[in-house]
């Protein structure tokens, strides 16, 4: 009986530990966007890998802040305003680092915009997926290791001003998004169909009957060659000319390939990412509902502090104890000098005191002689 329950107990904690892993490994080589994005920001080793964060942004800015929406073939479409749009927003996953801020983690899957929504009679809202919403050819979109996206991650507008050129400038305050939040329900996640990755997020329908306005489609004309992306309007017409390079097509060929395969076969070509993929969709089905709304557990994010951020804590921390320390001495010297200075005034007052009655001795004597006849 003790070899079961020891059996089961190691068990346990190997499934947690696999669990805690994230399953987000971008399977692509970053040097297709290295040379582009180099000049935008700066690449760092983060925990999911080499990653990028952008530089020279204005302070409170955030992924798909800075652009417009489009409906397309593909759903919405991000249109970035930012250089470095065209592989950021549609390539990825962002995630917010407590010591880097925001860093953008590459993948090989093109998509027209890498978010989730929700919204209600009022606003509309949307935020960049995280790593730990990986994307599936036959699934879709998955939450894993309990992952609820943080409220300072959305951008809530007004649904009038959806379809506004500069959404930036309807975006809510984080104060009045958390309380929006709490009012709004979730939108579409992101499906594969018919060979596209489809964003439907909110019915176009809705936002047209919520904003009186008509939404017209717009054209993606796809490039391989150059970079960028671009919003062009000829005469009634609208397109977005998209850079797309050519290792995207190879993928998905490759995963239709997978389909097709025996399970044995599957199995054995199957990379460790979509085998951690399998394996987080089955750890959601085993959740709770109490538990797929408590959200994720803290102790994931204090598993993946990176080795420098904790040398700066242990550094903060022996800089406020040599402060404290200083504080100390200066105070003793203080109560020091203070003691001091009672008692040289103690001293002094007590050295005039025997002055002081032999002059009142002496004038008392000079008084009795006067008054002798």
């Amino acid at each position: 009986m003790k070899h079961i329950i020891l059996l089961i107990t190691l068990t346990v904690i190997l499934i947690g530990t696999a669990e805690s892993k994230p399953i987000y490994q971008g399977s692509v080589s970053y040097g297709i966007f290295h040379s582009s994005l180099s000049r935008h920001g700066e690449w760092i080793d983060s925990h999911w890998g080499h990653a990028w964060r952008p530089v020279r942004v204005a302070h409170g800015w955030r992924p798909y802040l800075n652009g417009r929406w489009a409906w397309t073939d593909y759903g919405w479409y991000w249109i970035s305003y930012e250089p470095f749009g065209w592989a950021t927003f549609h390539y990825g996953r962002w995630h917010y680092d407590d010591y880097y801020g925001w860093i953008w983690i590459p993948d090989d899957v093109w998509g027209p915009a890498w978010v989730e929504w929700r919204y209600d009679d009022d606003y509309i809202g949307w935020a960049p997926l995280s790593p730990y919403a990986p994307f599936h050819i036959s699934i879709g979109i998955t939450f894993i290791n309990h992952w609820v996206t943080p409220i300072h991650y959305w951008n809530f507008i007004p649904c009038r001003n959806f379809t506004a050129s500069r959404v930036v400038d309807y975006v809510q305050p984080i104060d009045r998004a958390r309380r929006i939040y709490g009012s709004t329900r979730a939108g579409t996640l992101i499906r594969h169909e018919n060979n596209r990755v489809i964003n439907r997020g909110i019915d176009r329908e809705i936002i047209e009957r919520k904003g009186n306005t008509r939404i017209n489609r717009v054209e993606i004309v796809e490039r391989d060659r150059g970079q960028g992306e671009r919003f062009l309007r000829d005469g009634g017409r609208e397109r977005i000319e998209v850079y797309r390079p050519r290792f995207e097509d190879k993928q998905l060929r490759e995963r239709e390939t997978m389909k097709e395969r025996t399970p044995a076969q599957r199995d054995a070509a199957t990379p460790e990412r979509e085998r951690n993929i399998d394996r987080g969709r089955e750890t959601i089905k085993r959740q709770s509902p109490t538990e797929r709304r408590d959200g994720p557990s803290r102790s994931w994010q204090r598993n993946f502090q990176r080795e420098d951020r904790r040398g700066n804590i242990e550094n903060r921390d022996k800089t406020r104890q040599q402060r404290q320390e200083q504080q100390q001495e200066i105070q003793k010297r203080r109560e020091d000098n203070q003691i001091g200075s009672e008692t040289r005034v103690r001293e002094n007052r007590d050295r005039q005191q025997p002055q002081s009655q032999e002059r009142r001795d002496e004038s008392r004597g000079g008084q009795e002689r006067r008054k002798k006849p």
